[in-house]
């Protein structure tokens, strides 16, 4: 019983998923947040035990698959930001909601700018809009992301 209350985190992981994956508007699509980055940032602050830079690779792995991009190119962005929220998760768990968007903000920057490397090795250079716009968007919706995923965390006893 207890292995079956973490199907949360996975549940939250899918749902992340399904909104990268879900279509969008050519216009709209450069502002579509980092889901998997947003969720992943969330529970390796709140189960640093639990959500680590494992589960951040196979995460990847998965969006990679599901968005059709380069094999690694996500997981690595991911693995880094996780990185560096594991080391820091417990200065920034005490910090006010602000204050955890910003940090937010530069995670997701940095896991941006991970992709943006990729794709112009590639040959597909990012617009500069759309390299800032994701992580923004990202940042103005990190309190909402955080405060349901606590509700969500607390209901199923997660510690």
């Amino acid at each position: 019983m207890s292995q079956l209350k973490y199907l949360v985190i996975y549940a939250s992981l899918v749902v992340a998923l399904i909104l990268m994956i879900l279509p969008l508007p050519d216009w709209a699509q450069i502002y579509r947040p980092n889901w998997v980055a947003l969720v992943l940032i969330y529970w390796s602050m709140a189960l640093p035990r639990r959500v680590g830079l494992w589960f951040a690779f196979f995460s990847g792995i998965v969006l990679d698959t599901s968005l059709g991009t380069l094999l690694g190119q996500h997981a690595m962005g991911l693995v880094i930001i996780i990185f560096f929220n594991l080391n820091f998760h417990q200065r920034i768990r005490v910090l006010g909601l602000a204050q955890q968007a910003v940090y937010v903000f530069a995670l997701l920057l940095i896991n941006q700018g991970v992709v943006a490397w990729v794709e112009g090795i590639m040959g597909r250079p990012i617009p500069l809009l759309a390299f800032f716009s994701a992580p923004l968007v990202g940042m103005l919706i990190w309190p909402w992301v955080f405060v349901i995923l606590r509700d969500i965390r607390r209901k199923a006893l997660l510690r």
